[in-house]
């Protein structure tokens, strides 16, 4: 049985868990190991995500296939009319089944219920899910290259989905 919750602050070493098998494996050919660590940190650890979902409000989702948390996603409104997809990943071993539809879908869902008028989010521009997130009808709309520290750039699109 595959299904979607809604995570709670007690989920925190489990998003953690699961972060810290896709991180790498999406990333190493994008980013030299010093920036992966030095991202990992900034966004994964607990503490991290603990302040992501109490004080800056996102809300996150996990996916389980057959009881086994395989997949999350993290959404924040934005400008009072678009979710921001922060985060969506599935682990390795479960890519390729549809579940980062499902997770899209949850995020979808949650937008619509709050009357929303698009989902935007950011891809990495050598990360090739962007053409996932094509195919589900997200749109780029802008580049970016943000500075987060220590020297390290996000070199990112920008890309949007109507509602």
């Amino acid at each position: 049985m595959i299904f979607v919750r809604d995570a709670s602050l007690n989920d925190i070493p489990l998003i953690n868990s699961i972060a810290s098998v896709v991180w790498p494996a999406t990333y190493s050919d994008m980013m030299s190991k010093e920036q992966l660590d030095y991202m990992f940190d900034m966004m994964y650890s607990p503490d991290s995500i603990k302040t992501q979902m109490t004080e800056k409000k996102h809300h996150y989702f996990i996916l389980f296939e057959n009881d086994t948390p395989t997949g999350y996603i993290s959404v924040h409104v934005v400008e009072n009319s678009i979710l921001y997809l922060e985060k969506i990943y599935v682990l390795p071993s479960a890519q390729g089944k549809g579940f980062g539809a499902m997770l899209i879908d949850a995020a979808k869902e949650f937008a619509e219920k709050h009357s929303l008028k698009s989902i935007r989010l950011n891809v990495n521009r050598d990360n090739k899910s962007r053409y996932f997130y094509e195919h589900l009808g997200f749109e780029i709309i802008s580049r970016r290259d943000l500075h987060i520290g220590s020297g390290f750039y996000m070199n990112d699109y920008i890309m949007e989905k109507q509602l």
